[in-house]
């Protein structure tokens, strides 16, 4: 099965799970935290988190499924609720192509 892009909403259970999970990271670096975050059928690639209490993340996977395995692997599926999306179309000034929109909509 391919892979696809997902963007996750995530929420924090209760004040306690979004302490436990900002001590518990702190001394995590960068690759320690996408590493983290990776199995064979899903892996993050991005990561927005504020003082808010809604973050998201861009995750590759086979399915949402996939995401939910994977979150639960790290330890943090219990601690939060998390909502993907699949996203049809996926655009980055990282890799610009000049491929029109539909150019891309239509690549398997």
């Amino acid at each position: 099965m391919s892979k696809k892009h997902y963007i996750c909403t995530h929420t924090w259970n209760d004040s306690e799970s979004r302490k436990l999970v900002i001590k518990q990271t702190k001394g995590m670096t960068d690759k320690m935290f996408f590493e983290a975050l990776k199995s064979k059928k899903a892996e993050a690639l991005q990561h927005w988190r504020g003082k808010d209490d809604f973050f998201f993340c861009h995750w590759y996977a086979e399915t949402d499924d996939d995401i939910f395995a994977a979150l639960e692997a790290a330890g943090f599926n219990d601690l939060m609720h998390t909502l993907p999306n699949e996203m049809q179309l996926f655009l980055s000034a990282e890799t610009l192509t000049d491929k029109t929109t539909q150019e891309y909509l239509d690549q398997p």
